[in-house]
């Protein structure tokens, strides 16, 4: 059985494309609830260097703390993640 190397498999790129996304949509998700990194940070229960990390695309959050981050952003999850698959592409 021939196996395709990961970083051909649409998987990857679909999941790439989240990552890709989530910097700009956290911020800008932020913003519009006019929270500053900081607020977002004591909402969610995390660091500002949390917070600051992720927009700058330098961690990706674990499912917990993307369900912390959209619970304190006032929105589900699945509301959070759908704005970083519905965003064009």
């Amino acid at each position: 059985m021939k196996t395709t190397p990961v970083s051909q498999h649409g998987a990857y790129d679909y999941a790439e494309r989240i990552r890709a996304r989530l910097p700009g949509q956290l911020q800008e998700a932020r913003e519009a609830a006019g929270l500053s990194q900081y607020g977002l940070a004591i909402r969610a229960g995390v660091s500002r260097d949390m917070i600051r990390d992720i927009e700058r695309g330098e961690s990706i959050p674990t499912l917990f703390l993307a369900a912390r981050l959209a619970f304190a952003l006032g929105m589900t999850l699945a509301q959070f993640i759908g704005r970083l698959e519905n965003r064009h592409q």
